[in-house]
């Protein structure tokens, strides 16, 4: 079972771990195109996506195992909830890649 997260977006794609360590990093000529401050702002973007999708992934696990816990929990854990990306992430995980 994996709990990293992914996201594409404007020639970017990204893997990161849990807490939003970068794992991979693709750019294609698209990408590059847009000038350093559009590169800039997509990779940052789709970071901050790929790490909501791997926080609300993790969380599940630990939920699973650990029972319900705490805001101020998962954020010592480095799993730090962003409402709007999390309700997103929510919304397009097929329940058959649910942790």
């Amino acid at each position: 079972m994996t709990t990293n997260g992914t996201a594409r977006r404007g020639g970017v794609a990204v893997e990161v771990a849990p807490g939003g360590a970068l794992r991979s990093l693709d750019l294609t000529a698209e990408a590059l195109r847009g000038g350093g401050l559009r590169l800039a702002e997509t990779i940052l973007r789709t970071v901050r996506e790929a790490a909501a999708e791997a926080n609300e992934r993790a969380r599940r696990v630990l939920e699973a195992e650990l029972g319900d816990l705490s805001g101020a929990e998962l954020g010592r854990l480095g799993l730090q909830r962003e409402e709007e990306l999390a309700a997103r992430v929510e919304e397009t995980t097929p329940d058959t890649w649910r942790a």
